[in-house]
């Protein structure tokens, strides 16, 4: 029997000729969304610091952690 001509069954594409999703693709929306909001938690915090202290306590700090 000659495979001559015979489409190429590819394994992505389901019975209907849709491609199917692979199942290990689906995003981690719980980690996207976690990080995001500990993110803007950081911005808020910074914004609050720089407007009580000004910008000295924030260059103190990162200053600190660099060091």
């Amino acid at each position: 029997m000659s495979t001559i001509g015979r489409p190429i069954r590819n394994p992505r594409v389901g019975h209907a000729g849709r491609a199917v999703e692979p199942s290990g693709a689906s995003t981690p929306y719980r980690l996207l969304w976690s990080t995001g909001i500990i993110a803007f938690g950081f911005g808020m915090a910074a914004f609050v610091l720089w407007g009580i202290n000004g910008a000295g306590t924030l260059f103190d700090m990162i200053a600190a952690i660099c060091t």
